[in-house]
C-alpha cells in the first residue's frame, strides 16, 4: 500500500473571526491555495490517491476536499474521529489496517499525531524524524502483511516545494 500523509493547509487561529476553540479553526485564504496548488502537484507526479482519511476538524476537512476537487480522478472521503489531534497513534495505524484492501491511501490530519505515526511506520525510535509543517506531504509505501506495517518513505515534501512542482512547466 502507498500512503500519503498530509499535514492540513494554513488556518487561522483561536481568538480571531470568533473561533473559540483550536476545534473551530478553518483554512486561511493561503491555506486554500496552497492546498489546491498540493492537487496540481500530486496530478503532476501522477499520484492517485483512492481514499483520503480526514480529522473530522474543518482546517483538515476542507483541505482534503480541496485535493479531492483538484485531483484528476475522485478519491473517496472518509472522516475519521479517530484523527482529531494528539489521539493516539495506535488509532491511525488501526485506520491504515483497515484501508489494506485500497493500495493508495492519505491521512489528512495534524501534528503531533503525523510525526508519531510516520515515525511508527517508519520505525523511528529517536523522536520526530518527519516535522510537518502545514501543507507538507509524506509518501511511503507501506508492507501492511505484517502484524505491524512497515514503511519506506519515498519522499516528503512542504508547502513550498509543492508550489514549485504545481507551478512547473
Amino acid at each position: 500500500m502507498k500512503l500519503l500523509l498530509i499535514r492540513h493547509g494554513e488556518s487561522g487561529a483561536v481568538g480571531q473571526n470568533g473561533v473559540t476553540t483550536d476545534e473551530q479553526r478553518e483554512l486561511t485564504e493561503v491555506g486554500v491555495e496552497k492546498s489546491r496548488r498540493a492537487a496540481t502537484a500530486l496530478n503532476r507526479m501522477d499520484i492517485r490517491l483512492e481514499a483520503i482519511l480526514t480529522s473530522p476538524y474543518p482546517r483538515a476537512v476542507r483541505t482534503a476536499q480541496l485535493l479531492c476537487e483538484g485531483l484528476h480522478h475522485t478519491p473517496q472521503l472518509r472522516e475519521r474521529d479517530s484523527l482529531r489531534p494528539c489521539d493516539a497513534i495506535d488509532d491511525a495505524v488501526r485506520e491504515i489496517e483497515m484501508s489494506r484492501e485500497l493500495r493508495t491511501i492519505a491521512i489528512c490530519g495534524h501534528e503531533p499525531t503525523l510525526s508519531a505515526v510516520a515515525d511508527h511506520l517508519l520505525g523511528s525510535r529517536q523522536g520526530p524524524s518527519l516535522i510537518f509543517h502545514t501543507g507538507s506531504i509524506a509518501f511511503m509505501q507501506l508492507d501492511v502483511s505484517r502484524k505491524r506495517p512497515e514503511g519506506v518513505l519515498f519522499w516528503f515534501l512542504d508547502s513550498h516545494h509543492l508550489d514549485l512542482i504545481s507551478q512547473s512547466p
